[in-house]
């Protein structure tokens, strides 16, 4: 029988590889604010039940805690409208999510600015795959396979780099939430900030439309309750394990979306681009591996990424 640490870590692994594979479903006739508004509705649920766990008041600071948390809330969001403008710009799935899983590059990059932290070898590892990851997945093919020139600013890549950059800063703010407060009232506090967000997305964003498609408004409300359930089994799993064993397991959806999405969506890998999802699948698993060194935060002992 599998320990149930394994076992809800699938359960979230396969639960953001679906949230990945019906993204572009909605991406295709909505904005990316508007499947945000969305997707609220169907994540404000997963939230609400979190509001009865016996764990929601535990913490040593909930002033930080909150502000921390809230904070995570607004620039998740952020960066999932970024992600979802990349689909809607043609950006892959193959390529797009294994991009934006390389989200652990940012605190391992800024740790040494901001907590006087070196980078290890194996993290020094992880950015030089990321980097290369970054080079070949800008790549184009001409029609002989050779490698053609180097795009960095495709309008999807563009938007791919900005939610890498915005979901590597949730990082440090989500750390930092959970050494003050629990993951319960963190994920409370994140879901009051997507309705903050979403608040002021209803009343300066002019793309948002009302006349919505059935199929991609239901899609939208889905994307919220499959990132609800998500985070569920995610705090199972590290009631029942280690976090240096659960995150890099549960991170590995990527894996799974680009095995479907090559033959669900019609997608083309040449030999470059799949060297460069290889090296950004290695490259945010060996980034986001998790260590037990002192909280920069608080300077107490604890595993963080």
């Amino acid at each position: 029988m599998m320990p149930k640490w394994l076992v809800y870590s699938m359960a979230s692994m396969l639960i953001w590889a679906i949230w990945s594979l019906v993204s572009p479903i909605a991406s295709r006739e909505l904005s990316g604010s508007m499947i945000q508004v969305l997707s609220s509705v169907g994540l404000i649920p997963f939230a609400f039940l979190l509001l009865f766990s016996k764990h929601l008041k535990e913490g040593t600071h909930f002033g930080k805690g909150l502000l921390l948390a809230m904070a995570t809330g607004i620039m998740a969001g952020t960066g999932n409208i970024l992600l979802y403008n990349a689909l809607a710009n043609h950006g892959p799935v193959s390529l797009v999510f294994p991009i934006t899983s390389m989200a652990p590059l940012v605190p391992v990059l800024a740790a040494p600015f901001l907590f006087r932290e070196k980078i290890r070898g194996i993290q020094a590892l992880g950015v030089a795959l990321a980097l290369i990851a970054i080079v070949l997945l800008n790549t184009t093919s001409s029609p002989a396979g050779a490698a053609g020139p180097v795009r960095l600013f495709s309008a999807w890549m563009l938007y791919a780099l900005l939610a890498l950059l915005v979901f590597g800063a949730t990082f440090l703010t989500q750390k930092g939430a959970t050494y003050f407060i629990s993951d319960e009232l963190s994920t409370v506090a994140y879901a009051v900030a997507f309705v903050l967000l979403d608040v002021v997305l209803l009343a300066t964003d002019q793309s948002l439309m009302w006349n919505i498609p059935a199929t991609a408004g239901w899609v939208s409300v889905f994307i919220g309750v499959l990132m609800g359930g998500g985070s569920l089994t995610l705090f199972a799993a590290y009631r029942h394990g280690k976090a240096s064993v659960v995150t890099p397991l549960s991170q590995l959806f990527p894996i799974i979306t680009v095995l479907v999405a090559v033959p669900l969506y019609g997608e083309r890998i040449d030999l470059l681009k799949g060297i460069g999802i290889a090296a950004a699948l290695a490259a945010g698993l060996i980034l986001g591996m998790e260590r037990t060194e002192s909280n920069p935060i608080t300077g107490t002992g604890r595993e963080y990424t």
